[in-house]
């Protein structure tokens, strides 16, 4: 069963494998979309993501716009794993 008491820098791990295309496995991203979170504001991220897939988890190109979303998200909650706020920056 997937975990679903991920921290913000775990969850920033597999969105950065999933777009440098070096999963832990196979289906590590739809694992990852597809269980909810115990933390809402990480499901928060988790949803948009699920969101997101149909642009990038596909046999042609990743939707450029999505893929910056994706990748804005991984700073923002790397930010928020080291206690920093994502909307400041700081």
């Amino acid at each position: 069963m997937w975990k679903k008491n991920m921290t913000t820098g775990e969850a920033a791990q597999i969105i950065e494998r999933f777009l440098e295309n070096r999963s832990l496995y196979p289906q590590e991203w739809n694992d990852f979309v597809e269980t909810p979170q115990n933390d809402i504001k990480l499901d928060i991220y988790r949803k948009r993501c699920h969101q997101l897939d149909p642009l990038v988890n596909r046999p042609v190109e990743m939707d450029p716009t999505a893929v910056a979303e994706l990748r804005s998200m991984i700073d923002e909650l790397r930010k928020i794993g080291t206690g920093g706020n994502p909307e400041t920056g700081e």
